[in-house]
């Protein structure tokens, strides 16, 4: 089935935020300071708003799962701590007056902390009133170590990397002072979450806030900062009238930002057994902790052992505060780099041992699944081992270069924070379906889409279920005054969202049976419905039909009509135990890469061939899985080779817009061949799994170990991007490699 939204986006008849105009509407642009740590000072303006001035109608923004976090406030006070911290806004009747607007801002330089490692001695603190740099302070240990064991041990180090949607964030905000009520328009991907992070904010009732979602131009998790809704909100509150605020792209590259992250991580091992992994890791988290930390860092736990059937496990971290912009969630939500520290050394193991990377992965795969593991997480379903022959099998074969990786993703996954002692959030979805009298279907759904077919594979389900025309079917997105939810991320939306989708109709179709008796003066057990015909009195009938006779002849004063509802919480998810085991994930899909390279003398990694096998279990449409595998490889390979914020001595960000920040174009993008294995999953009612993630969670670790099998090394230190200029300190050091 072709995607049903596809029309519209491809001759220009989308509807995106900036496409929005309201009567009376003002621009709004953001003052954002020119230091990493300074002092500052706002002249006064008519037209500009600072926290001083707004600090009775604001409270910190919130984080839902840190067990402490220092205080955010919408704009900086008194003390700016990162380059693009907003520090006031200015707002004007058109965006030339707001580019127009002069500096109101007179700045008093501090030494910055940038450096996370000197951070965490505390000389210096980037919050005084916090009392340390030292945010988030843990440690996880699962089974017992082994007593006789080899190691080999290696430091990693992840810069930070920008989702870059083509659409970067956008929102209108309008504010009735009359009613006290905010109606949002935001392409954020959690509209129901955000909906009670401004009621926090603002000390506005939630049943008072509406957010509303328009088209949206990807997300990747860069849509899920909440600060570009607040700022718009502020102003709007301010002035009394709505304010549309739309990201500039280097705004979007100077504070949207994924992980930050340095490893130093052991793989131990006797002969060709993995027996576990002992990792450390420093986490960076800038200024203040994004509305979600620590939850990328919990997400990553159960990917440290990954397929293998390994029994020890212990992880310890520190979550930093510097002079930087907070970090967020990044496509794989703090899944690539876990993937990239076990996979790696894997392969490195193989090496060391002189055995192939696909042969000890062989050894040491899981075999049969449902498979809890150390950590907790249940497999649901997958043959790891065939996954990886069937890989193996389409890879060019021959030479050197050879890279392989192996993931599972999790589909539906937010039962971790309560290894933070926080409670089990409400990680369900909601939906409302409606047939009227001629048969036709409107669906409503809270979360949204972000080009990721969610109106196709809705009404894809719904006709095959109901047996009813897919141009019959409306899918209405992106509304908290639809059914509750939480929100678009996680690959979430085939295990939940359309299970949903699938139980509601159950519902709808036992609520067409009990009337249809009525109608007909029967017992329901002697009407049946298949393949949108229903078969009663030894007559059949269309759906269409039946829907009609039921709303004239059976509809009593009371009774809305053919309507239900469902709410679809995650299966198979549970909270952490005493020994901080927990299953955070309702389903487990597999993500196995393998990629064969060449290094040219500039340090230049040319893709010679990219295979890709997925299990995402049952596919409701193989274009569009097959859509979401292309897009998150590519930005893996983008995320292995080019993109990459780094930040100099002063907290200064060295990559601002795409001339520096580099993403892959097609030139860049290596043909990629996509194969699949079904594996249904036994916990969602269709057998779906997630899939929007993996793609991007396993090229930076095939890649790397493609490099080290090129250059037959087992490298020591790893920096991600792996630049040209790294390629070649790799290519001297191995003149004289040993060899293994």
């Amino acid at each position: 089935m072709r995607r049903v939204e596809d029309p519209k986006f491809l001759t220009g008849k989308g509807k995106f935020v900036d496409d929005i105009q309201l009567p009376g509407m003002l621009y709004l642009g953001v003052i954002r300071s020119q230091y990493a740590r300074a002092k500052f000072y706002v002249k006064s303006s008519e037209n500009v708003i600072t926290q001083e001035e707004v600090m009775d109608l604001t409270n910190p923004l919130p984080n839902f799962f840190a067990p402490k976090a220092p205080k955010e406030y919408p704009l900086a006070y008194k003390e700016a701590r990162y380059v693009g911290e907003p520090i006031a806004l200015v707002t004007a009747r058109d965006r030339y007056e707001v580019e127009d607007a002069e500096e109101y801002v007179e700045y008093e330089p501090l030494p910055p902390i940038v450096d996370p490692i000197k951070a965490m001695e505390d000389k210096e603190l980037v919050h005084e009133d916090f009392g340390t740099n030292i945010a988030y302070d843990d440690a996880f240990v699962y089974g017992d170590e082994p007593n006789d064991y080899e190691y080999l041990e290696k430091t990693f180090r992840i810069n930070r990397i920008c989702p870059s949607p083509i659409e970067t964030n956008g929102v209108i905000a309008d504010y009735s002072p009359a009613e006290n009520s905010l109606t949002v328009y935001a392409n954020t991907q959690v509209p129901q979450v955000f909906r009670t992070a401004l009621s926090i904010v603002f000390n506005i009732p939630r049943s008072k806030i509406r957010i509303i979602v328009p088209d949206s131009g990807g997300g990747f998790g860069g849509k899920i900062f909440l600060k570009p809704l607040v700022l718009a909100s502020l102003a709007s509150i301010v002035t009394k009238r709505p304010v549309k605020y739309i990201e500039t792209r280097t705004e979007n590259i100077m504070t949207v930002q994924g992980p930050d992250r340095i490893y130093k991580a052991r793989i131990l091992y006797k002969g060709d057994k993995l027996l576990g992994m002992d990792v450390f890791q420093i986490e960076d988290f800038g200024a203040y902790l994004h509305t979600y930390q620590p939850l990328p860092i919990l997400r990553q736990i159960y990917h440290l052992t990954g397929a293998y059937d390994m029994k020890f496990l212990r992880f310890k971290v520190k979550g930093v505060l510097t002079n930087k912009p907070p970090t967020g969630p990044y496509r794989g939500l703090g899944i690539p780099p876990a993937v990239l520290v076990l996979e790696n050394l894997v392969s490195s193991v193989a090496r060391k041992l002189g055995i192939g990377q696909d042969e000890i992965r062989y050894k040491n795969f899981i075999k049969s699944t449902p498979f809890t593991t150390i950590t907790g997480a249940v497999y649901d379903s997958g043959d790891y081992t065939n996954s990886l022959r069937l890989l193996m099998k389409e890879i060019k074969q021959g030479g050197r270069g050879l890279g392989i990786a192996f993931a599972l993703e999790p589909g539906s996954s937010l039962a971790f924070q309560s290894l933070v002692g926080k409670g089990r959030t409400p990680y369900y979805e909601g939906v409302y379906i409606k047939m009227d009298s001629g048969g036709e279907v409107t669906v409503v759904v809270s979360t949204n889409s972000m080009g990721t077919g969610h109106e196709t594979s809705i009404a894809q389900v719904v006709s095959e279920d109901l047996g009813i025309p897919p141009e019959n079917v409306r899918v209405v997105l992106g509304d908290t005054d639809g059914p509750p939810g939480t929100g678009f991320y996680g690959s979430r939306f085939s295990v939940v969202t359309i299970s949903a989708v699938y139980g509601a109709l159950q519902k709808l179709k036992e609520k067409i049976r009990e009337l249809t008796a009525k109608a007909f003066n029967v017992e329901k057990d002697e009407v049946s419905i298949e393949k949108g015909i229903v078969k009663v009195n030894g007559k059949q009938y269309k759906i269409g039909e039946i829907a009609n006779i039921i709303y004239n002849k059976v509809i009593i004063d009371g009774d809305i009509g053919l309507e239900t509802s469902y709410v679809m919480k995650s299966p198979n998810v549970n909270v952490a135990d005493d020994k901080r085991r927990v299953n955070f994930s309702s389903t487990y899909g597999v993500n196995a890469h393998a990629v064969r390279i060449k290094v040219e003398d500039t340090g230049e990694v040319k893709v010679l061939d990219y295979v890709v096998l997925s299990d995402c279990g049952n596919m409701i449409n193989p274009v569009i899985v097959d859509g979401q595998i292309m897009g998150g490889t590519i930005m893996g390979v983008g995320a292995s080779l080019m993109e990459g914020v780094k930040y100099d001595e002063n907290g200064n960000p060295l990559q601002i817009n795409f001339s520096d920040y580099l993403i892959p174009s097609i030139l860049e993008s290596p043909r990629l061949r996509i194969f699949h294995t079904e594996t249904p999953s036994p916990f969602t009612p269709l057998g779906t799994k997630g899939v929007a993630e993996g793609g991007a969670t396993v090229p930076v670790a095939a890649i790397v170990n493609a490099i080290e099998d090129y250059f037959n090394v087992n490298l020591d230190y790893i920096e991600v991007p792996i630049t040209p200029e790294f390629i070649m300190e790799v290519m001297k050091k191995t003149l004289d490699r040993p060899t293994y």
